[in-house]
């Protein structure tokens, strides 16, 4: 039997939804009345949306905190109400904890458990036999819910849904007469919007004329020069007769750098350039244009200050700007800015003009770049040119290494390793030893041995130009500066540049090579546009950077950015046994470049040669061999000792064991040049100076065979 007050609550429900309550008022009523009369602690109204396809929560009255929150929403296809609201059905789940399990992924069922409720009764809400929502009951009791629950609760279904579908229905008409009454404003309003048009469009007429005339003389203007700053200058002063405007400023993009750089115009008696900072293009007003290829305006700077470019022109007075992408074969050149010191001073015809103006100058400045490009390429090639002819002169060429001995095979593996690389190399040596010739042997064995490897002596270059030498200058940058000049780092691009006298390097321009290293950009001297360069840095020194950090003359942190892979070029003295070999090497270089005949070395000469401590190291030795060469006048290399200071009066017997293995090495080297012939012009005994005769005593007392072994002597 239904207790008379369920009967009453369905009573007042009706009453309600005649008086047309909100559903959210009737949920409220149901929860308030039907405690005691039916088992739950929640009860919940969602209601179906987006043509029946999603279910969204809409109210909901709960004894605690909620998880399941108005609002969430969740398709009805594939869930488990689908069948429900198909066939009207009811469904009670009398432990929510075992249906969770069973069905894992449903998430408002595991929201209400979470909440605590452990049954649930869900009912359809009808109205015209067609589904528009769902009535939740919920209870934290475990088998709260029978079918008798479900007949008792039925009669309310039915108020809700009408009072759902009265909502619906409301909202409907609502917008409806919102739409009616926005089509009598255009009504009301066609023939105002009309004269506003005819107006308007007589206006542009009488404007096209004068447009077309500025457009005109701004086109014979801005190709007059090939000079961006002349271009634009030109440009500053024709606009600003037509647009009221107090500053002009250009932001030229360059597509291999973050960065922005640029100049302003101060639109006073007399327009003044002023050079912008450059910045980075990201979180700029200028980066925002560039990004989406689009005008931006900023009416009122007192007002909306996002960009950095907006707070910095309203510190100093300006109150409007705008921003316009100038873009040349689908490509932006640059950013033009113009800025007034009174606020909403662009009106839309000033904008349009300019719109209309933007093509021209991007194609000026585009042509201006273009010009400004092929210079600095010619300047590079002219750079290129004399330093490859003075390298013809000075006759650089594959570097030869010359030696076997352990020290220089330690070498030689030293510079294998790093040659593929494109790390920063830095060769410590003693003056003479060969630091250059170890630099150009890595650049040739390196994938930048197609382009140069440009050298500098910092220690010949004076303390005020070596940053000129080095990144180059612009025209007025210093006193006979007439034209701009690229330094070595850009004659040098994707080569290498040698640094040789690393530690001569002033500090302060020590401070602009660690930037190098570490940003792989230069500054020119008088210039503030960065230059991207693409060199491999090869250092080398005979001082000792490493007392020059204690006595404060080198940077520690320029020293830890040259110092990646250190070579170290061992003196003379410490690789003794070289020397035939380089003596060799000399004699037949000075032979050919002197016109003599090729001398031989004497055995006492060697010795005499082997005993001395080269504080020259080979550049002495290869001096001492050429002032020989020109002062022999017998087959033998003439070496007065005079010339040397040698340390002991013979060599001791480890000397004369180096001395026989060498000249051993010396003997089947010629014989493997000769193939194995010994008399004639081209035998080995020619090519060593040497008799026939004596050169087989001499491989008898070596042990050498005449008939090579597996195509060479050993």
């Amino acid at each position: 039997m239904i207790d008379p007050a369920f009967d009453r609550v369905v009573a007042d429900l009706l009453e309600q939804v005649n008086l047309g309550q909100t559903p959210d008022d009737l949920l409220q009523t149901v929860y308030d009345r039907l405690k005691g009369l039916v088992p739950f602690h929640r009860v919940a109204v969602a209601v179906l949306e987006d043509s029946g396809q999603q279910l969204r929560l809409v109210s909901c009255r709960s004894d605690a905190a909620v998880a399941l929150q108005v609002g969430y929403s969740d398709p009805v296809a594939g869930s488990s109400l689908e069948e429900l609201l198909r066939t009207g059905t009811p469904r009670i789940i009398n432990d929510l904890g075992e249906y969770l399990a069973r069905k894992p992924d449903s998430r408002s069922t595991r929201l209400i458990v979470r909440e605590g409720m452990q049954s649930n009764l869900t009912l359809p809400l009808l109205a015209g036999g067609r589904p528009v929502g769902v009535l939740f009951f919920s209870s934290r009791q475990v088998r709260s819910y029978e079918q008798s629950h479900v007949q008792l609760l039925r009669p309310i279904a039915g108020p809700l849904a009408l009072a759902l579908e009265r909502s619906r229905l409301l909202s409907e008409l609502q917008e409806r007469n919102k739409e009616l009454l926005q089509a009598n404003q255009l009504k009301d309003h066609f023939l105002h919007k009309l004269r506003q048009e005819v107006r308007r469009q007589t206006a542009a007429l009488e404007n096209s004329l004068k447009r077309y005339r500025t457009l005109t003389r701004l086109g014979r203007l801005l190709n007059s020069s090939l000079d961006a700053r002349q271009v634009f200058l030109s440009t500053a002063r024709e606009v600003g007769h037509l647009v009221p405007c107090d500053r002009m400023s250009l932001v030229l993009v360059d597509p291999s750098s973050v960065t922005r750089q640029g100049f302003a115009v101060e639109m006073q008696d007399e327009p003044r350039l002023v050079e912008l900072p450059s910045r980075e293009l990201s979180g700029s007003a200028a980066g925002w244009v560039l990004e989406h290829r689009q005008r931006r305006v900023a009416p009122d700077l007192d007002t909306a200050r996002p960009f950095a470019e907006d707070r910095e022109l309203h510190a100093l007075g300006y109150r409007s700007h705008v921003c316009l992408p100038l873009l040349c074969r689908d490509r932006v050149v640059g950013v033009w800015g113009l800025a007034a010191r009174q606020p909403e001073q662009m009106s839309a015809w000033d904008l349009d003009l300019l719109d209309e103006l933007c093509p021209l100058l991007a194609v000026a400045l585009d042509n201006a770049a273009a010009y400004g490009e092929i210079s600095r390429l010619k300047a590079r090639l002219e750079q290129e040119n004399v330093y490859l002819r003075e390298e013809v002169r000075t006759g650089q060429g594959i570097p030869e290494l010359v030696g076997s001995g352990s020290a220089m095979r330690r070498l030689g593996q030293a510079i294998e390793q790093v040659a593929g690389t494109d790390a920063t190399v830095l060769i410590l040596g003693e003056t003479g030893t060969g630091k250059e010739r170890v630099a150009r042997a890595i650049h040739e064995r390196s994938p930048r041995r197609e382009r140069l490897m440009v050298k500098v002596n910092c220690a010949a270059l004076p303390a005020g130009l070596i940053a000129s030498e080095l990144f180059g200058h612009e025209a007025g940058a210093f006193t006979g500066a007439i034209r701009s000049r690229p330094g070595k780092f850009e004659v040098a691009s994707r080569g290498t540049l040698f640094l040789d006298e690393i530690a001569e390097v002033p500090l302060d321009v020590q401070v602009h090579l660690l930037r190098v290293l570490q940003e792989r950009v230069i500054e020119r001297v008088g210039g503030n546009q960065p230059v991207p360069v693409d060199v491999r840095i090869i250092a080398a020194t005979h001082g000792d950077l490493q007392q020059g950090i204690r006595d404060g003359w080198f940077r520690a942190d320029l020293y830890y950015r040259l110092n990646v892979f250190p070579i170290h070029v061992p003196p003379l003295r410490e690789r003794r046994e070289d020397i035939p070999e380089l003596v060799q090497h000399f004699v037949r270089r000075f032979s050919e470049r002197l016109k003599r005949p090729p001398r031989r070395v004497a055995r006492r000469t060697l010795e005499r040669l082997l005993a001395y401590d080269w504080p020259g190291n080979v550049r002495e030795l290869e001096n001492v061999i050429e002032r020989a060469m020109i002062v022999s006048t017998g087959v033998e290399l003439e070496v007065d000792p005079t010339w040397l200071v040698p340390t002991r009066a013979t060599p001791p017997p480890a000397s004369q064991a180096l001395l026989a293995d060498v000249e051993r090495r010396t003997i089947v080297e010629a014989l493997n040049r000769a193939g194995g012939k010994i008399y004639g012009p081209r035998g080995a005994a020619a090519i060593l100076g040497l008799k026939p005769t004596t050169l087989y005593g001499k491989m008898r007392k070596h042990g050498i065979g005449r008939k090579p072994l597996q195509g060479h002597f050993e």
